[in-house]
């Protein structure tokens, strides 16, 4: 059963967390997928300069660990409709959420624990958004985003327009929830738009891009 609190850090066998369907049988298993990981983040708005970073989602590729935790600033800030989206609730993450010091030792075990090459490539959907807000809680912590991130990305959405334009895909399958009821990822009601819920949604959906590129 999932909790909406993020608790401890969780490894499973690597496997769909969601129902997808596969196109012309069994997809066989994609080697690429085991040297990064997938970042989602939800916010209290959509301006890291101003919004604060409520929650973290992480996933390896090979989707065999992942985690998730709230993070609590000292100040909170947030828009009434990004809140509304991800259905947060401020006290709770202020109740429950790491300081951005904790925030960021806990991403650094992830990494340590991470089998894959290093530098790890970061995916994710509109990933450089994501990544706006990790430099805004390193900058918090007082500490440099981690060498262990690659300066290379990976982000769906360009996969998305890529594939749209060369005829792959049609034309509206360009945002994450369109792609996911294209591929029938299906999260959830109550996961999507959760950091881990959509690390995991968009994992999914990385592997399916790439049989169609291949």
């Amino acid at each position: 059963m999932w909790n909406r609190s993020p608790g401890h850090y969780i490894a499973f066998p690597a496997q769909r967390l969601f129902s997808c369907r596969a196109v012309g049988g069994i997809l066989p298993p994609v080697k690429a997928l085991e040297n990064i990981v997938v970042l989602d983040t939800e916010t209290g708005g959509l301006d890291p300069f101003e919004h604060s970073l409520m929650s973290v989602g992480l996933i390896t590729g090979d989707g065999t660990r992942r985690d998730e935790f709230f993070v609590a600033e000292p100040e909170m800030v947030t828009n009434p409709r990004s809140l509304a989206v991800n259905r947060l609730d401020p006290a709770q993450v202020a109740r429950e959420g790491l300081t951005p010091v904790a925030a960021v030792e806990r991403i650094e075990a992830f990494l340590d624990a991470y089998p894959g090459a290093r530098p790890v490539m970061v995916v994710g959907h509109n990933v450089a958004f994501d990544l706006a807000f990790m430099r805004r809680l390193y900058t918090m912590a007082g500490r440099p985003l981690p060498s262990d991130f690659s300066h290379r990305t990976v982000d769906t959405h360009t996969l998305l327009w890529s594939l749209i334009a060369v005829g792959k895909l049609p034309a509206h399958v360009r945002g994450s929830d369109a792609a996911f009821a294209h591929f029938d990822i299906a999260p959830p009601d109550a996961l999507r738009h959760t950091a881990l819920g959509d690390a995991v949604a968009t994992r999914d959906l990385i592997e399916r891009l790439l049989e169609l590129v291949a």
